[in-house]
């Protein structure tokens, strides 16, 4: 049956068509999470949008599900479609810089670090993500939170305009003036409306290079210095990032010194999002790494896409058992900070538990401007932690989500869409921003996908007619 469907589509396709018995098939399946272990009937290697037409047209003859692949990043795999189509995205990965207008044309297959690359010909950034190796079309259509987000927002936030294919097959661009409830939607609604396989944004003058400022502290000074940390943030401008991750184990980085390798640290990073030249953000990234008492501290300037971007990528490789546990925050207590630390002394897994700065212009968005909600919190708390034999996974899992748990007086209702897993299917409503978006949501889905032909999704939104009420 497959190979009578890979038959049919080639006639129609210019990229390439794998099943089960092809050489590269189990490549092709392999991604970012080793606890998903799924297997399509076909991955349809897209090279055109004519391709991802194609694929298209050929699961509704068929009535095939199907799922949407770019980076493969996503935590519940929802990448891959068991017996089912996968539309495979990672061949068009072509960026293509205006300088003159400011705007970088991405086609959907591209990874972060494709269009860093491209961007740093031209002295500018988009805004997004954290990891070079993130897709961009899972990471911005959930919003996009990055380095950049306290000064230019969120991806999504730089959209101009973007290609996608509908369940209907047809090849729709939206934007403010063409399909507007589309592009809204779009703007943090996720994969539910089609497969998108150009991105227009915007892009913002930087660099290429960055300054940034690191501070290592022995796990006994780590209360100490994350509630000065807590009490300084909000009150920083938007030039300036300051980010928190507990580390498992310390990586050998350059600016790590050799005794301190391989131990349990707090890493405290700031980014200076301005001049990195600047004698100004000379003195504020000094003042910053100097908090509490640090072990280690560095200051040094490098290339943001060569290298800043790139840095976490060696400790999140394919292959590893992830789960994830997302929280929005807002105050930092002391009490809290000695939960968390507590906690994170007890793991034994790989990995880190990130406190990723929010705010900024990306909470200056108006609330309804966009789908994506909860910009009102000052940090991102993730549990990204990692481990490598499937008999580990029901005591890790535990402990992970007992050390969320012990934070939830401090914990804010919402979350961040493209970090719902597989078992928070109940906060759904909250990723969204509540009843009222989600069946604003629900209600664009239904006009462009009344069938739910892309269902496959993270966070999945239902046609409209098709559901009862949601409740939470």
């Amino acid at each position: 049956m497959s190979e009578a469907l890979a038959r049919e589509l080639k006639r129609s396709f210019s990229g390439e068509v794998l099943t089960a018995a092809d050489d590269g098939y189990d490549q092709a399946r392999t991604i970012w999470n080793a606890m998903v272990d799924r297997r399509p009937a076909i991955i349809a290697r897209c090279a055109s949008t004519d391709d991802v037409v194609a694929s298209v047209n050929l699961a509704r003859r068929h009535d095939l599900q199907v799922s949407v692949r770019c980076g493969g990043h996503g935590v519940t795999g929802k990448a891959l479609v068991d017996g089912g189509l996968t539309i495979d995205l990672t061949r068009m990965r072509g960026v293509d810089v205006d300088a003159t207008k400011g705007v970088a044309k991405v086609q959907g297959g591209c990874l972060l670090g494709d269009v860093d690359a491209a961007t740093a010909q031209h002295r500018s950034i988009v805004p997004a993500g954290i990891v070079s190796e993130t897709g961009v079309g899972g990471l911005a259509l959930g919003g996009g939170i990055g380095w950049f987000s306290r000064k230019h927002a969120l991806t999504c936030d730089n959209f101009v305009s973007l290609e996608l294919v509908t369940a209907s097959g047809e090849v729709v661009r939206a934007s403010e003036k063409e399909h507007p409830d589309l592009f809204w939607a779009l703007h943090g609604g996720g994969g539910n409306f089609g497969a998108v396989t150009e991105f227009e944004m915007q892009t913002h003058p930087f660099g290429p290079e960055m300054r940034i400022g690191v501070a290592l502290h022995q796990p006994e000074a780590a209360v100490e210095a994350l509630a000065e940390y807590a009490q300084i943030y909000p009150e920083l401008p938007d030039h300036v990032g300051w980010h928190v991750a507990l580390k498992q184990s310390m990586p050998g980085l350059p600016f790590v010194p050799e005794p301190l390798r391989g131990k349990r640290l707090l890493l405290m990073i700031v980014m200076y999002l301005d001049d990195a030249r600047s004698d100004d953000g000379v003195r504020l990234v000094e003042r910053l790494i100097g908090v509490g008492k640090p072990a280690a501290k560095a200051m040094t300037v490098m290339p943001f896409g060569g290298r800043v971007q790139k840095l976490l990528d060696p400790e999140f490789p394919n292959g590893n058992r992830y789960y994830t546990k997302e929280a929005h925050i807002n105050e930092l207590p002391e009490k809290s900070l000695q939960i968390l630390v507590s906690r994170w002394l007890d793991m034994r897994m790989s990995g880190e538990i990130e406190i990723i700065g929010l705010g900024g212009a990306m909470a200056r968005v108006p609330d309804g401007a966009t789908a994506f909600a909860n910009r009102q919190n000052n940090w991102w708390l993730n549990f990204a932690l990692h481990w490598d034999h499937a008999e580990d996974d029901k005591a890790n899992l535990a402990q992970i989500r007992d050390a969320h748990d012990a934070l939830k007086p401090w914990l804010s209702r919402g979350i961040y869409a493209n970090m719902l897993n597989f078992d928070e299917q109940d906060r759904l409503i909250d990723a969204y921003g509540g009843q009222d978006r989600y069946d604003r949501l629900a209600r664009v889905k239904a006009e462009y996908d009344p069938d739910n032909f892309f269902r496959s999704n993270t966070a999945a939104i239902a046609p409209a007619f098709e559901r009862n009420r949601v409740t939470t």
